[in-house]
């Protein structure tokens, strides 16, 4: 109980204050570094959860990763032992907000509440807590003119960027043309995009790119995951204590 209550205060104190000017770094990332021959695949929201498994099977089979950017709302008990196998293996899960709403049309407590949820949505199906050390707002959308700033509540909660992309394409051809050096590349859960993957995810380790997270491609260390479920504070909690 000292040990939630302490992280409460902590997490208050986020919400409340951050150094003058943290926000003005480049928060918002659409590649990584262009000098290095590294690509970072994404798959996003996971609406479809057997093409969800196929994304995960190409991973294994080619061996290398793929980030999962969830929904908190798609996180299903039924479905436990396929995140917790993709939790267990090479690949990241991204927090992607729980319900797919526009974070630049909602209120202060309405983003919190679309982070959060996510995260205690995604440790309560795998049994354990899963820091989830990537987010990409739904749409790429987070600030906006008379918005809240969504970008320092996002940090606030411990963030160090939101994830964008700059390769959106689900023909294998139009793809080829435009990955370059430290690209990200946005797909989904889609009959289209799965059979692009087939082919490029190939494609790409025969160029030479090296596929890593998006949390490799910022130089943030592996996922540390915790089964002690005391160590975190859950959504219902965080919700309660504001």
């Amino acid at each position: 109980m000292k040990r939630t209550a302490a992280l409460l205060l902590c997490l208050m104190m986020l919400l409340t204050a951050l150094p003058a000017g943290a926000e003005e770094f480049s928060f918002s990332v659409r590649h990584g570094d262009r000098s290095r021959r590294q690509v970072a695949v994404t798959v996003d929201d996971c609406f479809n959860l057997d093409y969800t498994r196929m994304a995960y099977d190409l991973s294994v089979k080619h061996n290398v990763p793929i980030t999962f950017f969830v929904l908190g709302i798609k996180l299903y008990p039924q479905d436990a032992e396929l995140w917790r196998t993709i939790a267990a293996s090479h690949n990241e899960i991204g927090n992607h907000s729980y319900g797919h709403r526009d974070l630049s049309k909602q209120p202060r407590m309405g983003v919190y509440n679309q982070v959060m949820r996510a995260q205690s949505s995604l440790d309560a199906v795998l049994g354990y807590h899963y820091p989830m050390q990537v987010f990409r707002p739904p749409y790429g959308h987070t600030n906006r003119a008379g918005s809240v700033d969504v970008n320092r509540m996002i940090q606030s909660l411990g963030y160090d960027h939101v994830i964008l992309w700059d390769v959106s394409q689900t023909s294998f051809e139009k793809c080829k043309k435009q990955v370059q050096n430290g690209s990200i590349l946005l797909f989904h859960t889609n009959p289209k995009d799965l059979k692009c993957l087939e082919k490029l995810i190939p494609w790409l380790i025969e160029e030479g790119y090296e596929l890593v997270t998006v949390s490799q491609m910022l130089g943030k260390p592996s996922v540390a995951t915790s089964t002690d479920l005391y160590e975190f504070v859950e959504y219902r909690d965080w919700q309660n204590a504001l």
